[in-house]
């Protein structure tokens, strides 16, 4: 499959957002989504020591002059000259290796630890592919972390069944399988822990948005129109009162529509008043 057919196939409120983008850069988010998306499928469809050690080697053809890996190629190739989106690129790599059988989240500063490097590494690579100003790489790690505690509350049976909680056992003190099992205990504070991340998650998504203005137009409405989409998500699941066994939460076709919309329209009238505040004329 080529990079933009694999976004098409599995990023269903990115690729959506990325059309808005010139054709050169949708390609660029695409390779990029490709090789990210390449790593997580070695954790999670090959997974064990064998995953394990597909990334670790994956690792160390990154540090090499002459990778033979693909992916490791093809990530070179994408940052070219982007030292800065190399290393995100790296630290995401890490964190899967280390993610690839049964996973237990200890606690809040254990998934924040997760978060950053499979998600606000995300956040960095799109900075460094567009150059972006290095001053709002924070709040582009901060909309990569509150997408990834929104997929972690969507996930939450999905993950149970595979051996796996990243809720965190402070929120949640209890085991996957408690949780696959339906043992009410296990599910209440499942929809307890739910609620907090995703409390948590709209702080990181206001913090994100707050900086859209520093990225390229287009970019900053695929972005915006992105993450609407994902807040779209946490929505779903607060409407069915969390409920992990429910099935995954989705966002319909024509609330997506309605969501991307509404964070393009928003884009324009902030860009229009921050034209009148400082006196340019509208194109």
């Amino acid at each position: 499959m080529t990079p933009q057919a694999i976004m098409t196939h599995h990023a269903r409120s990115f690729a959506p957002a990325a059309r808005l983008l010139h054709r050169r850069d949708r390609l660029r988010v695409a390779r990029l989504y490709a090789v990210c998306r390449t790593v997580d499928d070695i954790a999670d469809e090959i997974g064990g020591l064998v995953g394990q050690a597909q990334l670790q080697a994956l690792l160390d053809d990154l540090n090499k002059p002459d990778p033979q890996d693909s992916i490791a190629v093809e990530a070179l190739d994408l940052f070219k000259g982007q030292q800065l989106g190399l290393a995100a690129f790296r630290e995401l790599v890490c964190t899967v290796a280390a993610d690839t059988d049964t996973t237990c989240i200890a606690d809040s500063a254990a998934l924040d630890i997760y978060c950053m490097g499979v998600a606000g590494t995300v956040g960095v690579m799109i900075c460094a592919l567009f150059d972006v100003d290095e001053a709002y790489l924070e709040n582009a790690t901060d909309l990569g972390r509150a997408m990834q505690l929104t997929n972690i509350c969507r996930d939450v049976a999905e993950d149970a069944r595979r051996g796996r909680r990243y809720l965190p056992f402070t929120l949640c003190p209890h085991s996957p399988g408690d949780i696959a099992a339906e043992d009410p205990q296990a599910i209440a504070a499942a929809e307890a822990a739910m609620a907090c991340l995703l409390n948590e998650a709209d702080e990181l998504y206001r913090s994100g948005r707050s900086a859209f203005e520093a990225l390229p137009w287009r970019l900053r409405l695929a972005v915006a129109s992105a993450a609407a989409m994902y807040e779209g998500i946490g929505t779903q699941l607060r409407e069915r009162k969390f409920q992990p066994l429910a099935g995954r939460a989705f966002v319909p076709i024509k609330r997506k529509v309605y969501l991307a919309a509404g964070a393009v329209l928003a884009e324009l009238f902030r860009k229009r008043k921050t034209e009148d505040g400082s006196g340019h004329a509208h194109a």
